[in-house]
This record gives C-alpha cells, structure tokens and sequence, in this order.
C-alpha cells in the first residue's frame, strides 16, 4: 500500500525546507572583486572611489564617518594585480593632542582587529585588517566597516578635542 502526503501537507513541508535552505544568492564582498568593496562601502552611505596604488594593485579611496581613508588590497597577484586575498583600512592624521605609545598599545588591546602607529612627526595610522578570500556575507563587511568606524571615533576622542571638525563629521 503505497502512502502519499496531502498536497497541503506536501506544500507545509516544501516551505519549511525553502524557508530554512541557506541563501545561495548570498551578496559576498571580496578583495576579489574591488567593485564590491565600492558597492558594499557606498551601500553603507559612505563615499568610495577605486583605482590604484603604486604598484598596481586596486585601492579604495573612501570617507568613512567622516574619516578619510583608504582600503589597501593585499595578497594580489604580483603579475595580474587580481585575485587578492585580503583588505587593509587605513586612515591617518595628525592629532590635536598628544598622542604616544602608551595610547596606541591601549587602543591595539581594545581592539582585537586594529593597530595604531605613531610616526616620528607625531602623526598617527589606525589600520585595520580583514581577510575576505572569495568573498565574506556583505552583512559581516557592514559590521567591519562599522568597528572599523568605531575604533577611529574612539582613537579620535583621544587625539582631538571637544568639538573639533573631525569629531563632528565623525558623528555623521
């Protein structure tokens, strides 16, 4: 005897399996494809432009909160300039207050992701590091982007006043 589900029952279960199937068509950003880095930047609000670096290699200019910035691509093929692996977010400036190392390594404790320098003519670089491969959900690029953003507000407090200009697009 040969057993058959109801059509409603069949169609309960077919929804349950599409509703719980992972998402194929899932937005990735990878270093990859430099255009998803723009595309997943100016997503978020942010203004960003590609071209290139020295050597060749794909960099991202952008505005991040208010801080100028520039994604650097790494792991590129030396040859090609494609098919690079990993991103770093830099920003540098030159702070208000005094800035030392004794800053820097609390910000790098704070921040598992990030590093601070601070150069001999007392600018500082906050950089932040992020290996993509193929390509990373763009809802955990956003969340990057963000603690990214976060770390400079927070470096930023320390390094410029109350009310300065940087503080305030920061806010944005």
């Amino acid at each position: 005897m040969e057993r058959k589900l109801p059509a409603a029952a069949a169609a309960v279960l077919a929804g349950i399996f599409l509703a719980t199937a992972p998402c194929a068509h899932a937005e990735s950003v990878s270093a990859m494809t430099p255009a998803s880095v723009v595309t997943a930047l100016q997503a978020q609000g942010y203004t960003a432009a590609l071209g290139q670096d020295e050597a060749g290699d794909p960099l991202v200019t952008a505005t991040i909160g208010g801080w100028r910035s520039q994604v650097v691509f790494y792991d590129c093929n030396e040859v090609t300039h494609a098919a690079c692996q990993s991103l770093q977010f830099s920003s540098s400036f030159r702070p208000d207050r005094p800035f030392d190392a004794q800053k820097a390594v609390a910000f790098v404790n704070a921040n598992r992701f990030g590093a601070v320098s601070v150069a001999s003519d007392k600018s500082v670089t906050v950089s932040w590091d992020v290996i993509t491969g193929q390509g990373i959900d763009s809802s955990v690029f956003a969340l990057v982007v963000k603690s990214y953003r976060m770390a400079l507000d927070s470096i930023g407090t320390e390094a410029f006043p109350a009310g300065h200009p940087q503080l305030a697009s920061a806010a944005r």
